[in-house]
């Protein structure tokens, strides 16, 4: 078709597509339908470390997914990349065409383009996998497409306008996951970051058969407001029943559906609607309901968050209008998605992530504990562990489920806000602003962080993570070198005194390793060197294959 390419390497393909593990695949945002962000792959427990890292071409804001030995990633640029998973090399590579350039839109926080933002979504029924696209036309104009492909090998399936009857697409940023439900491919519609122009929140549900044409439509029943945004998108249960928050509107007096949990059918059409008791004055002060997920629990119970720092408590077969939670708390302001898994809701606050203890039978929940004030991306359960992005930060922890307590301490390049991390088959993999980064995971040796606890020095190379130690020292240590904020990394030079233990060039080097030399306490020194001249150095120092001080230097090369 006009404006696709697609790449495909045999070879590997053929080595993944053929390959022996059991995957379990992680094919919609946060894992399963209802958004439990849990991983079930069942991965043997292994030492944290870095594993590979892939350059994409453009920005990321959706969460990778994974898919019988690949990882699939979608960027703002409308590229979709099929990774190898053990590898990170490229199995296959499709694009759905020009996207939209941000300056075509009235505001919005995505820059250059924006194409594909919300995370696709693979039927595992079928193995299509569903994104959309926010395409450039021949006149210059937005239009917003699903775009279905073979999730092994990239090839094209159709294409079909979702957009909104009615809708300027300009002014709608369609940033909510998709999901699947009795065939249909459910679609929420929010506006632009800085709630410019006029918008609407817009449920679209299509079919995935290719001859279908069918775009059933839920419209906020409101002239201006309560977008479908949150970056979780809409939640479905085993009934196939879709659950959506919409964000503010602007109507304080008469209520329009604003600050709601709706429920729908496969069709998107309602059926129930809550709404808590506080909707006007959230309205009046732009506190979301919608700016997180809905998390299903058992039980017949949802929680939902949102910007007013409270937490409701819900009977999914009843959600009672306006007040009618069955329970709720003070929690925080919260963004993107929650986790769950056993009795616990991990919440995703803006000042730390957060952990409640539900009781399904009293339909009550309290708190647990408060993670570092950072660590504010939607989480994970993988490995033993809670995964957490503090997106702002650039950093990676893994937190002990049961206290919040960091095992993983990971730096990492620069992220987008609202970052989640997906997990499959004892690896976790992260988009960046450009690139994946994959990590192998396992549960840690309690009381003992996995990585770096120390602030990143201002310039030069990350610090290095620490993997448990061996037998002979310290095990491997991985050293990211931090390209996303400086030049071009051309040659790496790893040292103990004066020996040299690894160098390396190359025309953009990402990471180093070395095998540690002893146990006991030492210095390394790590040095890069910029395409510019600039040279880094990094002096850590170790004790019993803990790192107790690290500092940095710049200096010019001559």
């Amino acid at each position: 078709m006009p404006g696709v390419v697609r790449t495909v390497v045999l070879g590997l393909l053929i080595a993944v597509l053929g390959a022996s593990p059991a995957w379990a695949d992680w094919t919609t945002y946060h894992a399963d339908p209802g958004r439990s962000g849990l991983d079930r792959s069942g991965g043997a427990p292994g030492p944290f470390g870095a594993a590979w890292s892939a350059p994409l071409a453009g920005k990321v804001e959706a969460e990778p997914l994974a898919y019988q030995g690949l990882v699939i990633v979608a960027t703002e640029g409308n590229d979709l990349y099929g990774l190898d998973a053990a590898s990170g090399h490229v199995v296959w590579h499709a694009n759905g065409g020009p996207a939209v350039p941000a300056t075509n839109l009235p505001c919005g926080s995505i820059s250059p383009t924006v194409g594909i933002t919300s995370t696709p979504v693979i039927d595992p029924a079928n193995g299509e996998l569903l994104a959309v696209a926010d395409l450039l036309d021949a006149g210059n104009r937005a239009h917003h497409t699903l775009i279905a492909y073979n999730a092994r090998t990239g090839a094209e399936l159709f294409r079909r306008n979702v957009d909104p009857p009615g809708a300027t697409p300009e002014n709608q940023l369609q940033r909510a996951a998709l999901n699947v439900s009795s065939g249909n491919v459910l679609i929420g519609y929010g506006g632009n970051d800085g709630d410019c122009a006029s918008y609407l929140g817009y449920l679209v549900s299509t079919s995935e058969a290719a001859a279908s044409t069918a775009v059933n439509v839920w419209k906020a029943p409101s002239s201006n407001g309560d977008a479908i945004w949150g970056t979780g998108g809409v939640a479905v249960d085993g009934a196939q029943n879709a659950f959506a928050a919409t964000g503010n509107g602007f109507d304080t007096k008469a209520f329009d559906h604003g600050e709601s949990l709706v429920k729908y059918d496969a069709n998107a059409r309602e059926l129930d609607y809550f709404a808590p008791s506080s909707w006007s004055s959230d309205n009046a002060n732009d506190l979301d309901l919608g700016s997180v997920a809905p998390e299903l629990l058992p039980g017949g119970l949802a929680f939902q968050g949102g910007k007013n720092g409270n937490g409701y408590l819900l009977d999914t077969t009843h959600l009672g209008g306006i007040g009618g939670q069955v329970f709720s708390a003070p929690v925080c302001a919260s963004f993107g998605a929650d986790a769950f898994a056993g009795q616990t809701i991990y919440v995703a606050c803006a000042d730390g992530i957060r952990a409640l203890s539900v009781d399904i039978t009293n339909r009550r929940f309290t708190s647990l504990w408060h993670g570092p004030s950072n660590a504010n991306g939607p989480p994970i359960i993988a490995g033993g562990l809670v995964w957490v992005t503090a997106f702002n930060n650039s950093r990676l922890y893994g937190l002990d489920p049961q206290t919040g307590a960091v095992r993983v301490n990971q730096s990492t390049p620069s992220m987008v806000h609202f970052t989640s991390p997906t997990a499959d088959n004892g690896r976790l993999f992260l988009a960046t602003d450009a690139s994946v980064e994959a990590y192998t995971i396992g549960a840690s040796t309690p009381g003992t962080p996995v990585g770096v606890g120390a602030p990143e020095p201002p310039l030069g190379p990350a610090p290095p993570t620490v993997n448990p130690p061996s037998r002979s020292g310290c095990g491997r240590l991985s050293f990211r070198l931090d390209r996303a904020r400086q030049t071009r990394i051309v040659r790496v030079a790893v040292y103990l005194g004066h020996r040299r233990l690894t160098h390396r060039r190359g025309r953009r080097l990402l990471k180093a390793s070395i095998i540690a030399p002893r146990a006991g306490s030492f210095s390394l020194r790590v040095v890069e060197t910029t395409r510019l001249g600039h040279r880094f150095t990094v002096t850590v120092r170790f004790r019993n294959c803990h790192q107790v001080v690290a500092h940095s230097r710049r200096r010019r090369h001559r």
